[in-house]
C-alpha cells in the first residue's frame, strides 16, 4: 500500500493525485478549522485585553480603597518651630497646638580616671573589689594588682548588665589614656557612686572621686540630670530627652536647650495624592473602555468588547455613579473633581484643601461616611469590588468564561482535525486503489490496442 501512495496520480495520469486530495482538504479546512482558529484568536484577544482592564480596574480600587479607609482620615504631620527640638507623631494623634521649652536637657553621669602612659599599665597594687552604684543597685568588679586599664575597661559594661559603658581615650601628651566611665540612660535616677570595697585603693588609685561640685571637676566631669521643659508653662521633668508619655501618640525629642511652638495637624496631602492618583487612574480605564466598546458606523470596526454587556456594563457604572449627590445635597465636583467635555476628571488640588482647612470632618464624612452612612468612596469602593473580586466579580467570572471557551474550542479543532485526517487518509487509500485499477486498465488497454494495430497491419500486406 505504501508503494502505491508514494506513485499516486501516475496511473490515472494526475487526476487522482497528492494535489488533489490537498485542494479538497484546504476547502474542508476553510469551511471547518478556519472558524475555529479565528474564534480562537478572537478569545485570545479578549482574554488580554480583559487582563489589562482588569489591572486598571484593581489600580482605581486601590485608590478608593485608600480614600474610604478610616486610617487614611488618621493621618498626622507635625512640625516644630525649632530643629533643636524635634517631634514625630502616629495615626490618629489629638489635632493641637502648643509651646515646648527646654531649659536643661538631662544628662548621664560621666567619671573620667588621671592619665595613663599606656592602655596596658596596671593601676593598683594590691587586690580590691570596684562597686559602681547606679540605680539603687551595686555592681561588683574585682581586680587585683595585675589588671591593666584595657582590662578593667572591658570587664565593666558586663558587670554592670550595661548599666555603665566604658572607653578609653587618648587625650595626647606623654600620659595620654583615661578611662571613661558613662552611664548607659540619662536622669538623675542613673547616678553612679563608684567606690572601693575591697580594702584596697583601686578607685583612688585610679584618680577617680566625686567632685562634680566643684568649679572645675577633674574626676566628675558631667553629673547625671533630669530633663526641665514646660509644656505650654507647665513644668515637666523626665529622665531622657525622648518623651513618649507626654502626648498619646508622640514622641518629642529634645537635642538641644531652647524653645519651640509645635503643631500636629492632619495630613491632608496624603489625601489629595490620593484623589489625585483617582483621577488619573479613573481616565486611564475609562479611556479604554471607550476604546474596547466603540463602534465606527462609517467603517463598521469595532472594540474587543463592543458587544460584551460585563465590560458596558463596567464602563456604565464608573461613570454613572461619579457624581452622585448624597443626602445632604454634596457632590464630588464640591471637593475639586469635575468633569471635562472629554468625559475624563480633573483635580482642582486648590478646591480640595480649602475644603480640608474649614472642615476636614465634613470631607471624610462625605467621602468615607459615619457609622450609619458609606460615603461616596466607600459605595465606588464596593462596586469596584463587584467586578474584581476573586471568587465572584464580574470580571472574574468573565475571565472563567473565556479560559473555558479557549479549551473547548481547543478540543474542537483537535477533534475536527483529526477527523479530516482520518477522512483524507481514506480518500488517499481509495485514491491509490482506484488509480491502480486505472492503471491496470490503461495497461490492458494498451496491449489490446496493439494487438489490434499488429493484426490491422498484417491485413494490408
Amino acid at each position: 500500500m505504501a508503494a502505491s501512495l508514494s506513485s499516486l496520480g501516475i496511473g490515472s495520469q494526475g487526476v487522482l493525485s497528492f494535489n488533489v486530495i490537498d485542494k479538497l482538504r484546504k476547502v474542508d479546512e476553510n469551511a471547518i478549522i478556519v472558524p475555529i482558529d479565528n474564534r480562537i484568536t478572537q478569545n485570545k484577544t479578549k482574554t488580554s485585553d480583559l487582563s489589562i482592564l482588569t489591572t486598571l480596574t484593581a489600580s482605581l480600587k486601590a485608590e478608593t480603597s485608600t480614600l474610604s479607609d478610616e486610617m487614611s482620615y488618621l493621618n498626622r504631620t507635625a512640625t516644630s518651630s525649632n530643629t533643636g527640638i524635634s517631634i514625630s507623631v502616629n495615626s490618629g494623634t489629638q489635632i493641637q497646638d502648643f509651646s515646648f521649652n527646654v531649659s536643661a536637657l538631662a544628662k548621664r553621669d560621666i567619671y573620667q580616671s588621671k592619665s595613663f602612659a599606656n592602655t596596658t599599665d596596671t593601676f593598683t597594687s594590691t587586690n580590691d573589689t570596684i562597686n559602681i552604684n547606679i540605680s539603687g543597685k551595686d555592681y561588683a568588679i574585682d581586680v587585683t594588682s595585675a589588671t591593666t586599664l584595657s582590662d578593667l575597661q572591658s570587664q565593666i559594661y558586663g558587670a554592670t548588665n550595661g548599666k555603665v559603658t566604658a572607653s578609653l581615650l587618648n587625650v595626647g601628651g606623654t600620659t595620654p589614656y583615661k578611662l571613661i566611665l558613662k552611664s548607659t540612660d540619662t536622669g538623675t535616677s542613673n547616678a553612679m557612686t563608684i567606690t572601693s570595697t575591697g580594702g584596697g585603693t583601686a578607685v583612688s588609685d585610679l584618680g577617680i572621686v566625686d567632685d562634680a561640685a566643684n568649679t572645675t571637676p577633674t574626676s566628675h566631669i558631667q553629673s547625671a540630670g533630669d530633663l526641665s521643659a514646660t509644656f505650654n508653662n507647665v513644668a515637666i521633668t523626665r529622665s531622657s530627652n525622648t518623651i513618649t508619655d507626654l502626648i498619646t501618640g508622640a514622641t518629642i525629642t529634645a537635642n538641644d536647650a531652647v524653645s519651640s511652638n509645635i503643631s500636629i495637624k492632619q495630613d491632608t496631602k496624603t489625601i489629595s495624592d490620593s484623589i489625585s492618583a483617582f483621577v488619573s487612574k479613573y481616565n486611564d480605564l475609562m479611556n479604554n473602555l471607550v476604546e474596547s466598546t466603540k463602534y465606527d458606523t462609517q467603517t463598521k470596526a469595532s472594540g474587543t468588547f463592543q458587544d460584551t454587556s460585563e465590560i458596558k456594563n463596567l464602563k456604565t457604572d464608573i461613570s454613572r455613579n461619579i457624581f452622585n449627590l448624597d443626602s445632604k445635597g454634596r457632590s464630588l465636583s464640591d471637593y475639586g473633581v469635575t468633569l471635562n467635555s472629554a468625559g475624563l476628571l480633573e483635580f482642582d488640588s486648590s478646591v480640595f484643601n480649602s475644603k480640608m482647612q474649614a472642615s476636614s470632618s465634613d470631607v471624610e464624612n462625605f467621602f468615607r461616611g459615619d457609622t450609619t452612612t458609606n460615603g461616596l468612596f466607600t459605595n465606588y469602593n464596593s462596586m469596584l469590588s463587584s467586578y474584581i473580586d476573586t471568587s465572584s466579580g464580574i470580571l472574574t467570572r468573565f475571565n472563567t468564561e473565556l479560559s473555558d471557551e479557549k479549551k473547548s474550542l481547543e478540543e474542537n479543532k483537535t477533534t475536527a482535525t483529526a477527523r479530516l485526517d482520518s477522512k483524507y487518509a481514506i480518500m488517499a487509500k481509495r485514491f491509490a486503489a482506484y488509480d491502480s485499477i486505472i492503471s491496470q486498465l490503461n495497461a490492458s488497454f494498451q496491449s489490446l490496442s496493439m494487438q489490434i494495430g499488429s493484426m490491422t497491419n498484417g491485413t494490408k500486406k
